[in-house]
């Protein structure tokens, strides 16, 4: 059975693209490496860290950490049998407009084009496109002493981090020894520019005035958990809202939370 790019133009995907910067600010290219078949599937994985608190006799209790980095894993095909063609729209190019005006960093991206058709096609061996994508996503930078940052878009989804781990397997093999076939497992870690942090930092901030919508089940004082990171200010935000009776709250009303220090 022939190979098949289910994600083909007649499909209306573009190709997975995979563009490289020097820094986490993600301002200036260095590069971009677009796949020769999109992945069929994709994983993606948020996790919570969790403190046992010591102490307890019977049961086990345990204590909210931190928001572990979110990760995305691919299964990316490397094929030079020409059992089925990569599709029409050629590895390369690098024209990210469909995203639209939204998606950051998209004017500014002018890196080196890497094609892995071409290479593939050149060498009938899927080696040197493989350590073109290591290359991208994997060496140290002689500049930043580190490996690159990177920007992975597809269709509408974009991802911002760097490569974690990739598992090179080997399928088929030509006269000569050289790889035909071979599928890259990759996972990428996120990493977000340090000023988007300190945004988002201060948008959740207890320090900020914030305004919320009352919701089915909402009490005064889960909504300044929520806030404040704990129940204690429901009072001080009563009067700061003229609230004659904080347990009669109505779905759809608006609240305001001023900062307040915490005792």
């Amino acid at each position: 059975m022939a190979l098949v790019d289910i994600f083909s133009p007649l499909g209306g995907l573009e190709k997975l693209k995979i563009t490289a910067f020097s820094d986490d600010s993600y301002d200036q290219s260095t590069g971009t490496y677009v796949v020769m078949y999109n992945p069929t599937t994709y994983s993606q994985e948020v996790t919570n860290k969790w403190i046992p608190e010591e102490g307890l006799a019977d049961g086990a209790q345990n204590q909210f950490k931190s928001n572990q980095s979110e990760s995305v894993s691919f299964e990316f095909l490397f094929d030079a049998t020409l059992t089925s063609p990569p599709g029409k729209d050629v590895p390369g190019d690098v024209d990210l407009s469909y995203l639209g005006d939204s998606k950051p960093n998209l004017d500014k991206i002018s890196g080196e084009k890497i094609n892995a058709v071409d290479i593939i096609q050149e060498d009938r061996h899927v080696d040197r496109a493989i350590q073109k994508f290591l290359e991208l996503t994997q060496k140290v930078q002689s500049a930043s002493h580190s490996p690159n940052f990177l920007q992975i878009n597809w269709g509408a989804f974009q991802f911002r981090g760097v490569l974690e781990k990739a598992t090179i397997n080997y399928k088929l093999f030509n006269s000569s020894g050289l790889p035909i076939r071979a599928t890259v497992s990759a996972s990428f870690i996120q990493s977000i520019p340090r000023e988007e942090q300190a945004a988002e930092a201060g948008r959740t901030s207890p320090d900020l005035t914030h305004i919320r919508t009352v919701k089915s089940g909402d009490t005064l004082p889960i909504m300044c958990f929520r806030v404040y990171g704990t129940q204690e200010f429901y009072l001080e935000v009563a009067k700061a809202n003229k609230l004659k009776n904080f347990r009669k709250l109505e779905v759809g009303q608006e609240l305001f939370f001023p900062p307040l220090a915490k005792a």
